[in-house]
């Protein structure tokens, strides 16, 4: 999702940042971040946050038009990951975002 946001919110890749997590100790869920990369924050991910259903709309379209088999820069990989893209999972990425927009449209 990262990788897709500069093409909605005007910034760059390296502005923002991310932590995701199968389980996060605070929400005792599956939990992704997505913030700021400055201190304070400028605004990113407020706006981010307003073009959700489009962020996962398009990064669904990236992952599932990607010729990768399980993942690749292209479409899950970042090059600021933390964790080394690992453990990134383009199938469960494509199941994940399937399912969080489905939700999104179920609310609307």
């Amino acid at each position: 999702m990262i990788g897709v946001m500069p093409f909605h919110v005007l910034c760059d890749r390296w502005d923002i940042g991310g932590v995701s997590t199968p389980l996060h100790p605070y929400t005792g869920e599956p939990t992704i971040f997505i913030y700021d990369g400055y201190e304070g924050g400028i605004g990113i991910s407020e706006k981010a946050a307003e073009l959700f259903p489009e962020l996962v709309r398009t990064t669904l379209q990236v992952v599932s038009e990607c010729g990768c088999e399980r993942g690749c820069p292209a479409c899950i990989y970042s090059p600021k990951c933390g964790n080394d893209n690992r453990p990134l999972d383009k199938r469960a990425a494509k199941l994940i975002l399937e399912s969080v927009l489905r939700k999104l449209t179920s609310e609307v």
